[in-house]
Order: structure tokens, then C-alpha cells, then sequence
């Protein structure tokens, strides 16, 4: 993830749809995954039978799309940060985004996926280094939006829309993906990800909104002890400052992200007719899923903010802090059906503002939103 990225909330388009968004939590051809060269040749959509092509419009029948990356080497105890992978979808229509299901190899720590312009990050599909191109993941989000988000080391997991839901994906897009491949074992390891994606028909969606949220704390940890961190983001000001109005806001899917020490992720709403509830919790650790399809949607309009905490057990003999391989994460992930997109983090700039108490054996610290970002998407009106 860029500097930028790992503290924000980035956002994508959400549309609503009147019905028809698949229920299952796969695509029902999820295991005929294609190589690079096929699917580029093949454009990268396959039309399913049964549905009618509409009166002479856009094909509006649901479509499944396919696609295969790898195999990348990585040595033993090996680690690849600095790789992305693109690949063009060719489409001359909107496509309605509904499910999506990843298939990894072990060593696949992390990737996240974004759609852009086909006009930017120009170049040949396939993999090359993120710098080459100047690619951040901040400015792909506001570009287009987020494609997907894997939970860490997970080598299945599927990205599912509630009925009635999808994301918008803009004529003439490019996938691409910032990827994080580490190699813990005591061998070589060749590493691959496979999509298989749903579509869902465009005739049957009718606009709705775009996004998705990001946050996380900046903070380090003593050996040996118990610690939660906490940020809290006043979206419900800023929302007031932008429309004049109280927020207005609905979720769809959450995920979290941290890495081996932690032990919970949990989204609290604060105010509103949701004061003190969950939007988002999980106790499941590293290497299993992290997703969450809210269906219903989670309305947390009127909420003043949003509470974010994780909390980690720090069995080690050493000081752990914010960063990538073996180091800690605080992030969360979310769609929603906001106008904006929305990004708040606590950055070390606020360290002279964080409140921190030992309670129950446990270090609790308390920061707020130093950073707090909302921006209409690029995407938004297509």
C-alpha cells in the first residue's frame, strides 16, 4: 500500500440495482479462470445464456469475466512489495460489479485492486514495477475506485454485494494492482491470483452512489503486552460543512486489515439512531477471511462519527510498529452509497493529542482524525 493509502478511507461507486444482483457468494463458473493472453484476446467478457440482449442497446445480460496473473518466483523468506499488475478490460459499456472471487496461492500476503481510465498508468498489461509508472493507490481510488481488497494471506475469499447492489465500472477501464507476496517458507515458491467476476445486467440498476472507507492509527507497541488503538472520525461535521445537511450514508461490505498479532478489528458508530452498535467486528485471525456483506445495508445516517479500534498481543521480545512484513496494520475497508469519498487516519502528528490509559492489563490509547479527507469521485455520474 502507498503512505497515502494505508491510512485512508478510499472510495468506489456504488449503484442500486431494482433486482437480479445474484445471491450466491460465487460466480457459477468460477473455476474457468483463462490465462492473460486469452482473456485479452477474448475481451475479457463472456456473455451468460438465458438473458435477453435488450432492444438494440448496450448488452445488458450479466456477464462473468475472468483472469489469471503469475506465476512470480519468490525466494525462501522471501518478499515482493514494489510489483503491479495490470490488466485492460477493453469494455465500451458500464459494467455493474457484483461479486468477485479471488483464488491465490500460498504466499499472496495482500494485494489491493483498483479501476483507472485506460488512458492512465499507459503500458503493456502484465507486471512492472509501481514506480515505473508513478503509480499510488490514493490517486488510482480517485481516479476511478477499488476493484477489490484481499484480506492478508487469504487464498480464497469472495467480494459480495447485498441483492440490489454493484459497482460501476466506467467504459474503457484498466485493473490494476499493488501487490505484497511473502514467501515464509523454507523453499522457493512460484505465486498466482486468479479473478472470476460477475456482472450484474444494466438494465435492471438505477444510480445509487459510490464509495468505500479506509482508516488506521499510527502507533507502536512495548514486548510482551496487550494494547488497543482507537481513532475516531467526525464524519457527521465534515458532512454538514459539504451539503449543509446531517451525513447521509449507507453500508454494504466491510473488510479489515492487520497482520499476525492482532486479535479484534471493531467499527463503532457513535451518535445517530445507531449510538454504540457494531457496524463492523471481527476476532478472526490472520489467514482467514476478514469480508463482510451487510445485508441489509447498515444505515448509519445522523451518526456523529465513526470509532475505529484494533487490538493486538504482542508476543515478541521486540518493539512492534506501523509497517509492512512483520510489523503491524490498523485499516478498514468499506462500501458505501455516500456522494464522497471518504479518507481519515491519525498520523503521528497527532501523537501529542492521543489519550492513553492501562485498564485491565490492557495499554488503550485513544487518537483522533488529524487527517480527514472527502472528495466527489472522478467516476461519479457515469
Amino acid at each position: 500500500m502507498s503512505s497515502r493509502a494505508r491510512g485512508v478511507l478510499c472510495l468506489i461507486s456504488l449503484w442500486g440495482c431494482s433486482e437480479g444482483a445474484p445471491s450466491s457468494s460465487a460466480p457459477t463458473d468460477s473455476g474457468a479462470l483463462t490465462d492473460s493472453a486469452a482473456v485479452a484476446d477474448a475481451g475479457a467478457l463472456t456473455a451468460d445464456s438465458g438473458e435477453p440482449a435488450g432492444d438494440g442497446g448496450p448488452d445488458t445480460r450479466p456477464q462473468t469475466l475472468t483472469h489469471r496473473m503469475g506465476p512470480w518466483m519468490v525466494p525462501a523468506g522471501g518478499e515482493r512489495a514494489a510489483d503491479c499488475e495490470s490488466w485492460t478490460l477493453h469494455n465500451e459499456e458500464p459494467l455493474y460489479l457484483s461479486t468477485v472471487e479471488m483464488t491465490a496461492t500460498a504466499g499472496m500476503h495482500h494485494s489491493n485492486w483498483f479501476f483507472v481510465p485506460d488512458d492512465r498508468y499507459e503500458g503493456p498489461d502484465g507486471t512492472w514495477a509501481c514506480r515505473s509508472r508513478n503509480f499510488d493507490q490514493g490517486v488510482a481510488s480517485f481516479l476511478g475506485g477499488v476493484f477489490f481488497a484481499q484480506s492478508t494471506q487469504v487464498q480464497r475469499e469472495t467480494q459480495q454485494f447485498p441483492p440490489g447492489t454493484a459497482v460501476v465500472i466506467p467504459p474503457h477501464s484498466r485493473i490494476i494492482g499493488a501487490l505484497h507476496m511473502l514467501n515464509a517458507s523454507a523453499t522457493p515458491r512460484q505465486i498466482g491470483i486468479d479473478f472470476s467476476v460477475r456482472t450484474s445486467p444494466a438494465r435492471r440498476c438505477a444510480p445509487g452512489s459510490r464509495p468505500s472507507t479506509w482508516s488506521t492509527v499510527r502507533w507502536r507497541f512495548l514486548p510482551g503486552g496487550r494494547s488497543e488503538f482507537t481513532v475516531e472520525c467526525a464524519l457527521d461535521e465534515r458532512a454538514r460543512s459539504l451539503t449543509g445537511s446531517p451525513l447521509d450514508m449507507r453500508f454494504y461490505y466491510g473488510l479489515a486489515h492487520y497482520h499476525e498479532l492482532g486479535s479484534l478489528m471493531r467499527v463503532t458508530v457513535l451518535g445517530g439512531a445507531m449510538d454504540g452498535r457494531s457496524l463492523y467486528e471481527t476476532d478472526v485471525r490472520q489467514g482467514e477471511t476478514w469480508a463482510r456483506t451487510m445485508d441489509p445495508p447498515v444505515d448509519v445516517s445522523g451518526a456523529r462519527a465513526l470509532r475505529l479500534t484494533c487490538a493486538f498481543d504482542n508476543t515478541r521480545s521486540t518493539t512492534v510498529r506501523y509497517g509492512i512484513g512483520d510489523q503491524e496494520m490498523c485499516i478498514w475497508f468499506g462500501f458505501t452509497d455516500s456522494a464522497y469519498q471518504w479518507a481519515g487516519r491519525a498520523t503521528q502528528a497527532a501523537r501529542p493529542m492521543v489519550q492513553t490509559e492501562v485498564r485491565d492489563g490492557v495499554s488503550r490509547s485513544l487518537a483522533p482524525c488529524n487527517e480527514l479527507f472527502s472528495l466527489r469521485s472522478r467516476s461519479v455520474g457515469e
